[in-house]
């Protein structure tokens, strides 16, 4: 069952024929608000029931709510039906001002403040209550400060980006809504994304924004002299530290940080000492899309945001364990639905992680048939056609191969299937189109000399049709306004508006002409006599 309320208003409920949609989708992330996008037909009896940035919008699946969050803005096509596009509930903390502050304490601490500093500024429907804090600091304590007035979801980004963890927002048993603060998310899901199976794209990139081989430490700067903390006193008279073997890769990239709640020199040179571990680094990402199994069956274990998934990719080389980061969900059509996974892998060298390359002798081709046969409605209706295209790049050191496979597929079942398989080699471009190809050069010459006899018979020239066996004395010419017939490439006859000329005529036996005729006697006399009525 599907549903969707506005304000407690029912906006479509998959059970009910009578607030049908055009479109319903939902887009969840790590750290990220969400957004969805509701489109229905003017006539539809919610289309005025919307307002911007006050009403509350739920989407729920099988009682799992989606989406909570609030409409933004619409837009219209040319029919005058509306999208209505959503933001997810993080986005009430922009609602709620923060003055200038200066926190010295635990990052749980901090994080309740921050929740009821925005809960004094709203309406109860958008309140939070402090669920399950895990995140720590080290030294348990984090110092947090601003000179500017700005909103609270800046501060909660702030807290967030300086601690990690991730925020996430459930219902408590009274049904008002909680925010979390996890350190990790852990639940590891049992389905597998498996190359040749429900795996159905993959990225790799390397990027190093904050790239640093020596870093220069700043700590708090003190009220009394107005200097900062440095490490000079505890790293040899040195205010800077460097990694040898990353400045003898990349030469000196030197970069400033500063840790404005660091007062102790030895506390400084250890925080630089982590941070300089992985600013040396490159970032590699790797990013994959796949398919949630769990829309074909029931009893596979669904993939949710957070979900910590295992991956398995032979041709990539990969056997591990990637973070759900974003989840897209079309609710009118789940085969559709889309899952996102990353990981952030950090090498000196910016290696690449997906293996040699040039080893991998052998690229398994693969088709990926995905089938969604679902129920949509009291009526049992039954999405009867289901075209979909799947593509897969598979790269080596000297090629690429680019595999595509189109299914047709009615109730679950594969009517048709075409496939096509382009290789690109180092030095050309061949494209293999498998069958086609051998039927055309099979067929090619036979269909070459068909042509050719046709031709032989059948030829334009000038616009006009020509008839007859090329090098032929007689033909047939086929004119715009006039049929002719040639003897020697000479004219002898021919035909115009509706009569026909003939240069010289000869009759071996009669010539009629209308009711009368020319008819020969046996005495080699001829007569003209009447011969109709």
């Amino acid at each position: 069952m599907i549903l969707a309320t506005a304000d407690g208003l029912t906006v479509y409920d998959s059970r009910l024929g009578d607030r049908a949609l055009l479109g319903l989708k939902v887009t969840t992330a790590v750290n990220k608000a969400g957004t969805a996008e509701i489109t229905m037909a003017p006539e539809h009896p919610a289309y005025d029931s919307f307002t911007m940035y006050r009403s509350i919008v739920e989407i729920s699946r099988d009682n799992e709510l989606l989406f909570r969050g609030r409409p933004l803005y619409p837009t219209y096509d040319n029919d005058n039906c509306k999208k209505i596009t959503c933001e997810g509930e993080r986005c009430f903390l922009r609602d709620a001002a923060m003055r200038p502050y200066l926190y010295q304490d635990t990052p749980a601490a901090i994080f309740a403040d921050l929740v009821n500093i925005y809960n004094s500024q709203v309406e109860a429907a958008k309140s939070f209550q402090v669920g399950t804090v895990t995140v720590t600091d080290e030294n348990d304590y984090v110092r947090l400060e601003s000179e500017k007035a700005g909103q609270v979801a800046d501060a909660m980004d702030k807290l967030v980006e300086r601690c990690g963890g991730y925020i996430v927002f459930t219902t408590n048993d009274a049904g008002q809504r909680v925010i979390n603060w996890y350190e990790s998310l852990g639940y590891q899901s049992s389905q597998v994304i498996e190359f040749g199976v429900n795996l159905l794209d993959y990225t790799r990139s390397q990027a190093s924004t904050d790239l640093a081989t020596r870093i220069i430490p700043y700590g708090a700067k003190s009220e009394e002299t107005g200097e900062y903390v440095t490490i000079e006193s505890v790293n040899d008279g040195l205010d800077f530290i460097e990694d040898a073997d990353a400045v003898a890769l990349r030469g000196v990239i030197a970069r400033p940080v500063y840790w404005d709640d660091v007062t102790q020199p030895a506390n400084l040179l250890r925080k630089a000492q982590q941070y300089l571990a992985t600013s040396k680094m490159i970032i590699t990402s790797l990013e994959l899309s796949a398919v949630d199994l769990s829309i074909l069956d029931k009893d596979i274990d669904s993939l949710r945001v957070g979900d910590t998934i295992q991956v398995r990719s032979r041709p990539h080389n990969v056997d591990d364990r990637f973070l759900l980061q974003q989840r897209t969900y079309d609710l009118l059509d789940p085969a559709q639905d889309k899952v996102v996974l990353g990981k952030d892998l950090a090498t000196l060298t910016g290696a690449d992680v997906a293996g040699d390359r040039d080893a991998m002798s052998e690229l398994h081709r693969t088709e990926h048939i995905i089938r969604a046969d679902y129920q949509l409605g009291i009526a049992n209706a039954v999405k009867t056609t289901q075209e979909t295209l799947f593509s897969l790049i598979q790269q080596t050191s000297d090629a690429i191969r680019l595999e595509v496979s189109e299914t047709y597929a009615t109730n679950g079942e594969v009517d048709s299937k075409i496939s096509t398989t382009m290789t690109q080699l180092a030095d050309s471009f061949n494209f293999e189109f498998e069958t086609l190809r051998a039927v055309v050069d099979e067929n090619d010459a036979e269909a070459r000399a068909q042509f050719e006899t046709i031709r032989n018979y059948i030829r334009f020239v000038d616009g006009n049709i020509i008839l007859g066996e090329e090098g032929n004395e007689l033909t047939l010419r086929i004119e715009n306004d006039r049929i002719s017939f040639l003897d020697g490439g000479a004219e002898v006859a021919y035909f115009s508006n509706q009569m026909l000329y003939v240069l010289d005529g000869h009759f071996l036996h009669s010539l009629q002409v209308g009711k009368f005729a020319f008819l020969p006697r046996e005495n080699g006399n001829l007569s003209l006599v009447k011969v109709g009525d």
